[in-house]
């Protein structure tokens, strides 16, 4: 007897076990977003083309490292809360790296650091309140 579940079904399903994933890549990459002084003092974000492109970059190191890193290490059996885990951290770290790229350009222009550092800490402090 042939299984009749519906072609959407399917699609919905593979969905809800990527979506978690997804998730956590954009969550990272606007913590990368964060620390990459995007964010500004308010809490707002200017949505330019250099930030979309960053945004960009941070989500596919995430899916595309996280992936790998899922592959290469045998984490296939684990849960899909531990892969979103996973892509976090590389969509974090992919942003940290851009983010330091991107301050030491600045340090390089005679940015003083105590600035950067500033930065930092109220683009924290307006994401997660005081």
């Amino acid at each position: 007897m042939p299984h009749n579940t519906p072609f959407w079904d399917i699609i919905l399903l593979k969905l809800l076990v990527f979506l978690p994933k997804v998730f956590a890549a954009v969550i990272g990459a606007i913590f990368g977003l964060m620390l990459s002084g995007d964010i500004g003092r308010d809490g707002k974000i200017q949505v330019n083309l250099s930030v979309i492109v960053k945004f960009t970059i941070a989500v596919t190191i995430s899916l595309f490292g996280g992936a790998a890193h899922i592959e290469f290490m045998g984490y296939q059996n684990y849960s899909v809360m531990t892969h979103g885990a996973i892509m976090l951290v590389w969509a974090v770290f992919g942003m940290l790296a851009i983010g330091i790229v991107y301050q030491a350009v600045a340090l390089m222009q005679g940015k003083p650091i105590s600035s950067i550092a500033r930065e930092i800490k109220d683009a924290a402090f307006a994401i997660f309140g005081k």
